[in-house]
This record gives C-alpha cells, structure tokens and sequence, in this order.
C-alpha cells in the first residue's frame, strides 16, 4: 500500500497548491523594506506613511492622507555550489533490484535508490540494468533544479485617511506579486529531496517572496507626543481531502479522485508604539506575531482489494517569528528649510521556534541544529530640503541557520546591504513620485559536513537477500543527501521601487 499512497499524495498535494491563496505579509515586506514616504528599512520610527500600517502601525497619526502606488522589484541571485561527491559515498546499483537487506535483516527503505539513477536516470524496459515499464525513472542531477537566481515584480498599493481629526488614522497596505503570483515550493532540507529535485534550494527566500501580502491597521494618538497602533496581517489556511480509489499501482490515469478544500481566514496582529519625548527625538516600537500560511492534505486511498489506507501531511509556508523591532529618530540641524536626522533601529526574530516547509523543526536533526534567534540593524540619515526628501540606509540582517554539518541542508547566509531613495513634491501636480534602490550582499558561506552525523544509507553489513551475499560498495558511508559532502553559498539581493502618492 506504501506504494500507491506516495504517488497519490504527490498528485493531491499538486492540486491543492493549485488553489491560489494569499500568503501572510511578512516574507515579502520585511525583505523588501518600506516603500515609499522615505521610511527606507527603518519604518518602524520613519517615514510615516501606507508602509507604517505594517512596520508601526502607531505612526500612521502622523502621516498624511494619501494613496500610494508602487511598481517594486526584487532580484535574488543567491548561488549554491556543491562540492564534490567520492565515489565511495554513492549507492551501488544492486540497491535498486529491491533485493537488498539491512544488518538488522530488515529490507532496505524504498526511498533509498541507487546514485546512478539519479545522475543518468534508469530506462523502462525488461532487459538487466532497466526499470519496470512503463515509466522508468528520470535523472535528477545535482543542482539542475535549483532555484537561487530568481527575479519578481511587484505592485504596491497602499492608503492612509485620517478618520478622526488629530485623533485616529487608518492604513491599508498591500504588496501584490505580478509575476510567480503566489508560489508555494515544499521541499525537503536532507537526503529525502534526492527523490525530487535532488538540489538545495535557499530557506529564507525563493517562494516566500511571491505570497500576497495584505495589512490593515489603526493608529490612534492618546496624547500629542504618544501614539498606539494595531494591525491585522491578513492570510488563508487550506485544509483538502483527497479520497482516492486506485484501479492499478502503475497506471495512474486510471486513478479516481474525489477532492475536498477547505479555506479559513488567519490574522496575525502587529501592535505599535510612537513616543516623542523632544520635538527632535522620536522613539518607535513594534510587536509583530507568528505568521505563516500553512496547507494541511489528507489522502484516504482505497484498492480493488478491499484495502484502505490514509494519512495526512502538513506542508507550512512562510512561516515568520516573534519579532521585536526598536527604533529611534534623532534630528541633528534644522536650518533655512533642511533638515538632516540620523536614525537607528534594532530588530530581535525568535527564531529558535522555527518550522520548514515539511512542518517539522531545524532541532529535530540534532542537538545545536535548530535555528538561533537573531539580532538585526539598520543605520542611516535623512534629509529634508523644502519639498525634496532623501534617506540612505546600512543594514545588516543575521542569519538564524547554523552551520549544516549534519543531514539538514538549510540554505541561508546573512546579508549585508544599502538603500537610498527620494521623493518630492511637485506642488503643481500634487502629486510626489519617488525612487528607491537597494543592493544586499549575500556573504559568502561554506558548510562541511560530518559523516558521523550523516545517515548511512546502505549500512555496513547489508547483504543480497537472494544469496546472503555482503553488498558490494556497502562499507562506509553511503548516502543521496545532495548536499554530502559540503556546500557553499553567496550571492546577492538587489531591487528597487518607482512610487508615486497622490494626496487625498
């Protein structure tokens, strides 16, 4: 029966990521920064505009009314090389005969298949050295199907209107992907990924930068120099049923299927703080909660025999932590219509509580495996002459993956980057267009792996169960994980935004 549920559940599982759902906001928003209003990467105590319904929502009281239009683009080239396989770590080709037992007398996985196969494939046929017709198994090579280098756009709506005078404000923003709209790309970070693309694929990025992103938010003044705000990230969970009747284990054209989806709306809330003790000191705060979107399938399989079997699978994209974000604003010279300010900001991700695309956690792969929490920072200025304002950004952005010395192959490197942006305001058009740009380094990381913390695919003493004969090329260590012996990554994270707001 293990058989016939796995293709099931490949197949089911493709027609539930078939249904577009929006993902939660903050993949996509918090690697893109702010957009618009001057808020660059330190929104949560600049720039009050759309963007602070997300990144502070208490500051949206001192922006103005507005509607915010954006065409953003992000460009993510972040590359993986792989090193070098010995030919002692490859599965022998017996393996794929299904004839081989473990030490313990048990038969070997069937998720273990031999390394030749997925370098050349393995033909259908009948003759020695082929697969059973009618399929056969398609080659897999090595990081053919990586996906590091990829490059999206996006449009940015967003709106402010004060509803109170002085009082209350509302926001909305929205990042809407106009290519890869709404990917959502499971994969597994070990040596089970050899069955599918057999490639690493970077952890942090990639499909997380397609999710739809929706905020909503209010701010309200309690007092002239002290703000709150709340927000509410909008997103969907899917729940699908998949009820299969398999007429045969090898043709599945023959399959019948009777699916069932279900969608429930999440909100993830953001709560804001906005505090000028000094007409030139502004301090900022922000509280954003866990988000992820996150689809749960489960497939009831039944054969002609009478036989039934099920089990459900939960893949979570998306998935954000616990973050904490501080800031502060400090005006340094105000003088015959310029003003310059130097601002700081801090950003604290509980990572630790992490969960990769299969729903499982970094830590079950060994002690000191699990992600780190991670302190993040943002330096920079901004300038004010009549109607013109400039900002420039230094951030820093910490990876919370540890060192990949064991079966997980988590792909992250922390980052290093610039912004700078403008705007201004052409009085006879009311209207104020702007342009930002930034540029992040990927800094060069490389991983080693240990083969004492590496699963041994054909453990030493496997034998030919038809003979009792030892397996050849079974001592040592054997294994498909795509990323043994060692990888390396680097790269970088460039892009940019054309704005306009239109005053209301």
């Amino acid at each position: 029966m293990a058989r016939a549920t796995a293709p099931l559940f490949a197949v089911s599982l493709l027609l539930v990521l078939g249904v577009p759902s929006p993902g939660r906001a903050s993949p996509l928003i918090e690697t893109m920064g702010a957009v618009g209003n001057n808020a660059g990467d330190q929104a949560v105590v600049t720039g009050p505009g759309a963007a602070s319904t997300y990144f502070n929502p208490a500051m949206l009281v001192d922006a103005d009314d507005e509607l915010l239009l954006g065409f953003s683009l992000i460009s993510q080239q972040l590359g993986v090389v792989l090193e070098g396989r010995p030919p002692s770590a490859d599965v022998p080709l017996i393996v794929g005969s299904r004839g081989v037992v473990g030490p313990n007398g048990q038969p070997l996985p069937a998720s273990v298949v031999p390394t030749q196969w997925l370098n050349l494939g393995c033909p259908a046929g009948s003759a020695s050295g082929q697969c059973p017709a009618p399929g056969g198994f398609t080659p897999r090579p090595r990081q053919a199907q990586g996906n590091g280098s990829q490059n999206y756009t996006y449009l940015t709506i967003g709106f402010v209107k004060e509803l109170v005078t002085d009082r209350l404000s509302l926001g909305i923003y929205g990042v809407l992907p106009i290519s890869n709209f709404t990917a959502a790309q499971a994969f597994y970070p070990d040596e089970r990924e050899a069955l599918f693309s057999n490639s690493l694929h970077p952890e942090l990025y990639g499909d997380r930068l397609t999710a739809v992103s929706m905020v909503f938010g209010l701010g309200f003044q309690i007092l002239p120099n002290l703000s709150l705000g709340a927000a509410a990230s909008v997103g969907l969970a899917n729940a699908a049923t998949s009820k299969d009747y398999v007429q045969s284990a090898t043709d599945y054209s023959t399959l019948l299927l009777d699916n069932s989806i279900t969608t429930r709306v999440n909100i993830a809330p953001t709560l804001g703080v906005r505090y000028r003790p000094m007409p030139w000191l502004r301090i900022g705060g922000a509280i954003h909660a866990p988000e992820s979107f996150t689809v749960d399938t489960t497939v009831d399989a039944t054969l002609p025999t009478g036989t039934e079997s099920g089990t459900t699978q939960k893949n979570v994209f998306d998935w954000m932590p616990w973050s904490v974000n501080v800031g502060a604003e400090a005006e340094m010279a105000r003088r015959r219509g310029y003003a310059v300010s130097v601002v700081g900001s801090l950003d604290y991700g509980f990572w630790s509580s992490y969960q990769d695309r299969q729903g499982q956690s970094p830590g079950s792969y060994g002690p000191n495996m699990g992600f780190r929490n991670t302190t993040s920072g943002v330096l920079g200025l901004r300038h004010t002459y009549e109607n013109l304002r400039v900002f420039t950004d230094l951030r820093y952005v910490q990876s919370p993956v540890p060192a990949q010395i064991g079966n997980s192959n988590y792909v992250d490197n922390s980052r290093f980057g610039i912004g700078v942006g403008g705007d201004i305001l052409v009085k006879l058009l009311k209207l104020r267009p702007g342009l930002q740009l930034f540029a992040d380094r990927f800094l060069p990381r490389s991983n080693q792996k240990q083969d004492a913390l590496i699963t041994d695919q054909v453990p030493d003493g496997s034998t030919v169960s038809a003979t009792g004969a030892p397996v050849v090329g079974s001592q040592g260590l054997q294994t498909n994980n795509p990323g043994y012996p060692g990888f390396s990554s680097k790269g970088w994270l460039w892009g940019g935004a054309v704005t306009l707001s239109i005053p209301l």
